[in-house]
C-alpha cells in the first residue's frame, strides 16, 4: 500500500487546477489562501480608520451622528457576509465534486441575482424606514439628520456595497486568496484616497463633511464591483444570460439555508460586546473608554485569525464535495495550532507594550491602568477564539450553517457576555478580563472537541472519508 506521505508529495493525477484545494500538502493549501487574506481583511479595517480620523476633525457633532449609523451598517454588511457564506459553500463543494463549468456559471449568476434584489430591497426599505430606526437608536435633531443622510447614501449605493462581498465569497471558493486580497487592498487604497477629497472638498470637489465618506466608500465599491466582476469573468465564472441565471436561482433556498445563520454568527460577537460594554458602564467611564480602545486594538490583532476563518470555510467546502473529509479535519488542527502560536505572540506583544499602547490612547491614569492590565490578561485566550471561529467557517463551508451558528453563538452569548457580567460583578473590570479568558479558553476547548466528533462531511453524504488523504 502507498504510503500517505506518497501520496500527498505526488497527487498531480487529481489535481485539476492550480487553486485545487482538494490536493497537494493541507498546510500549504491553506497558507496560500491565509496569508494573502491577512493583508486584504487589514486593508478593509484601514477604511474604518480613515473614516473615524477624517470625520472626527469635523468636531464631535458629526462623530456622533455616525456612531448612530454603526449598527445599521453592521447589519448590511452581516446580511452581505451571509449571501457571500452561501455562495461560498455551495459552489466550493461543487467544485471539489468537479461539477461542470455552467453548474458552476449557474451558482455564481445566481448568487449575483440575489445579491442584486437583496440590495434594492434593502436600498428600498431603508430610505423608508431610516428616520424612526435612528430615532428609535436615540438620534434626534441636527444628529438625525446627518445620520438620515449618510445612510440614504449608503442605500443608494447598496447593490456596490454587497456584490464586492459575495464576489469575494466566491472567490475565495475557488481556492483563491491572491485575487479577493487584491481586491480588497485595491478598494482600501481608493476609499483611503477619496475620503479627504469629498469631506473636505478639493477643487471642482464641494466640501461633503461626514458625508463626503459616505460618497467615498459608495464610488470605492462601485470600482470594487466592476473589477469582481472581471475576476470573475477571468476565471470563466460570470455567465448572465437567461437560462444560466434561472437555473442558478433554483439554489436560492439553499443560499438562505446557509447564508441567515451565517448573518447571525457574524453579529453575535458585536452583539456581545455591546453586553460587555453594558456591564462595564457600571464602572464607570474611564472604564468603558479602556474598554472602546481595548476593541479598536483587538480588532487588529484578531485579523490573522479572521483571515484563517475566511480560509477554512472553502477549503472544508471543496473537500467535503470531494468527498476528503480528513483533509478538513486536519485542516483545522492546522487552525488551531496557529491560532495558539499567534495568541501566544500577540500575548508577548501586548505583555511588554500594552502600557506604551495604554498612554497613547487614553489619557486619564485609571484608564491607563485597566488598559495595561486587559492587555496582560486577554490576549492569549485569542486562540481559543480562533479556534472557534475556524470551525464555525468550515461548517458553513459544507453546508452545516446551524452547527456554524451554535459554535458561534455558544462562544459569544453563552459564554463571553456572561463572563462579563459576572466577572464585572465579582471583580471590577479585572473580572471583565479574567471572565474573557476564561470563557474564551473554554470554548476554544470545546470547539477542539468539535473538529475531532463532528462529521465534517457534506449534508447527506455517509461521512465515509479516505483515511489516505489526511495530508499535512
Amino acid at each position: 500500500m502507498a504510503s500517505t506521505t506518497a501520496i500527498l508529495e505526488d497527487d498531480e493525477p487529481r489535481k485539476k487546477r492550480s487553486d485545487d484545494l482538494t490536493s497537494g500538502l493541507v498546510h500549504k493549501r491553506l497558507f496560500g489562501l491565509w496569508l494573502p487574506m491577512i493583508g486584504g481583511i487589514l486593508a478593509v479595517k484601514s477604511i474604518g480608520l480613515s473614516d473615524a480620523y477624517f470625520i472626527s476633525q469635523l468636531g464631535e457633532g458629526p462623530v456622533a451622528a455616525v456612531s448612530f449609523t454603526f449598527p445599521i451598517v453592521m447589519i448590511l454588511i452581516s446580511l452581505a457576509v451571509g449571501l457571500s457564506a452561501g455562495a461560498s459553500s455551495i459552489l466550493s463543494r461543487r467544485i471539489g465534486a468537479d461539477k461542470s463549468d455552467e453548474e458552476k456559471q449557474a451558482i455564481v449568476a445566481g448568487n449575483l441575482s440575489l445579491a442584486v434584489g437583496l440590495a434594492v430591497l434593502l436600498g428600498g426599505l431603508g430610505a423608508l424606514l431610516i428616520n424612526p430606526v435612528l430615532q428609535l437608536l436615540g438620534a434626534s435633531g441636527e444628529t438625525l439628520k446627518d445620520a438620515s443622510l449618510y445612510m440614504y447614501i449608503w442605500f443608494a449605493g447598496a447593490v456596490f456595497l454587497i456584490i464586492p462581498i459575495v464576489a469575494n465569497g466566491i472567490l475565495r471558493a475557488t481556492g483563491d486568496g491572491v485575487g479577493p486580497a487584491v481586491l480588497m487592498t485595491g478598494v482600501a487604497l481608493l476609499n483611503i484616497g477619496l475620503n479627504p477629497l469629498f469631506i473636505f472638498g478639493v477643487g471642482v470637489l464641494p466640501e461633503l463633511g461626514m458625508h463626503g465618506a459616505a460618497v467615498a466608500t459608495v464610488l470605492a465599491r462601485g470600482v470594487a464591483t466592476l473589477c469582481a466582476c472581471a475576476l470573475l469573468f477571468h476565471k470563466n465564472l460570470f455567465n448572465l444570460r437567461l437560462h444560466v441565471v434561472r437555473r442558478g436561482l433554483e439554489d436560492w433556498k439553499e443560499i438562505v439555508r446557509i447564508g441567515l445563520p451565517a448573518s447571525l454568527s457574524t453579529s453575535v460577537n458585536p452583539m456581545a460586546l455591546s453586553i460587555a460594554t453594558a456591564a462595564v458602564a457600571t464602572l464607570g467611564q474611564s472604564e468603558v473608554a479602556a474598554f472602546g480602545v481595548a476593541t479598536k486594538i483587538q480588532s487588529i490583532a484578531i485579523v490573522p485569525l479572521l483571515a484563517l476563518s475566511s480560509a477554512s470555510s472553502p477549503f472544508a467546502g471543496q473537500n467535503s464535495g470531494a468527498g476528503l473529509t480528513n483533509r478538513s479535519r486536519t485542516m483545522l488542527y492546522w487552525c488551531a495550532g496557529i491560532s495558539v502560536c499567534w495568541a501566544t505572540l500577540a500575548a508577548g506583544v501586548f505583555w511588554l507594550f500594552g502600557g506604551t499602547l495604554a498612554e497613547v490612547f487614553v489619557s486619564s491614569d485609571r484608564g491607563i491602568e485597566v488598559l495595561t492590565l486587559y492587555l496582560a490578561i486577554v490576549p492569549i485566550s485569542y486562540l481559543g477564539y480562533g479556534i472557534v471561529i475556524s470551525l464555525s467557517a468550515a461548517l458553513n463551508g459544507i453546508g452545516k450553517s446551524l452547527k456554524a451558528l451554535i459554535a458561534a453563538a455558544g462562544r459569544a452569548l453563552a459564554l463571553l457576555a456572561p463572563a462579563a457580567w459576572i466577572g464585572v460583578s465579582v471583580a471590577g473590570f479585572a473580572g471583565l478580563a479574567w471572565g474573557f479568558l476564561t470563557a474564551n479558553l473554554l470554548s476554544g476547548a470545546l470547539a477542539l472537541l468539535g473538529m475531532k466528533y463532528l462529521s465534517l462531511s457534506e449534508a447527506g453524504q455517509s461521512g465515509h472519508s479516505d483515511e489516505s488523504e489526511t495530508g499535512g
